[in-house]
């Protein structure tokens, strides 16, 4: 019993301390938060506007404008940038770009994305990074992707996989090995 009051304690305490930091700008359209705390949204402490710079925990569904930081989720969505390290049982979406590392079932950027993307299926418009998983995709990437089927519209670098392709190369299909420069 005790336990459990301590820990509704400390929960309270960071989703306060979450709507009373808000005041902080980092740009004069929306207000930033250093930790946000959702169980699903729209039940989220600050709301889904905010910009984060710090943690953000997802029960199950969380979204906000920019991320920079730690992300812990079932699925969280940015719906601008997202930078840093994003962890999800589920997904990650990034509706602008993103850099640094994603980890989850689903990593799916539809813009530039810089980093590591490992999961079951992963997506960047384009796509400085290394994609490993059961599905790596992107319209353009500079870099390594390792997968059962990697594809690409174009690309710099090597795919590693049982299907590679690389649409706008000479060669567009091969098997275990496929690469342009």
């Amino acid at each position: 019993m005790k336990r459990s009051v301590k820990s509704f304690m400390f929960l309270a305490v960071l989703a306060s301390v979450g709507m009373a930091w808000p005041a902080v700008a980092q740009d004069q359209e929306r207000a930033y938060t250093p930790f946000m705390l959702s169980f699903v949204t729209p039940l989220q402490v600050p709301f889904r506007d905010f910009n984060v710079g710090g943690l953000r925990i997802n029960a199950v569904y969380g979204e906000c404008h920019d991320f920079d930081g730690l992300d812990i989720s079932t699925v969280g969505r940015a719906t601008g940038h997202a930078n840093g390290i994003q962890l999800a049982l589920l997904a990650n979406v990034v509706d602008g770009d993103g850099l640094g590392l994603q980890i989850a079932t689903v990593d799916f950027v539809k813009g530039d994305y810089r980093g590591l993307q490992i999961g079951v299926v992963n997506y960047a418009a384009k796509a400085n990074a290394l994609q490993i998983g059961f599905f790596n995709g992107a319209e353009h990437i500079e870099g390594l992707q390792i997968g059962v089927i990697n594809t690409t519209r174009t690309m710099m670098g090597i795919q590693i996989g049982l299907v590679n392709v690389i649409q706008d190369n000479d060669v567009p299909f091969l098997p275990i090995i496929n690469c342009y420069f």
